[in-house]
């Protein structure tokens, strides 16, 4: 792991108030381009409290594997 992916996931995980999910995370950052996490970040904190049905957390994680396979957004 490189450290800009390490920081990175550290900064998803502060924003997201999730550092026990740090690994998931580490893995987002090995496997997905930073610029399509950073896209994914901004849509859910920009959601207001009363969207949230769970964490912001776990809608991230969720809008990540939905569309991570889609318009490049691999790192392979």
């Amino acid at each position: 792991m490189k450290t800009n992916e390490k920081s990175l996931a550290y900064e998803l995980a502060r924003t997201l108030n999730d550092l026990e999910s740090l690994p998931v995370y580490i893995g987002f950052t090995e496997k997905y381009q930073e610029a399509f996490l950073r896209r994914v970040l901004h849509k859910v904190m920009s959601l207001p409290d009363e969207k949230i049905k769970r964490t912001r957390g776990a809608l991230f994680t969720y809008l990540v594997k939905q569309n991570g396979g889609f318009d490049g957004n691999s790192r392979n």
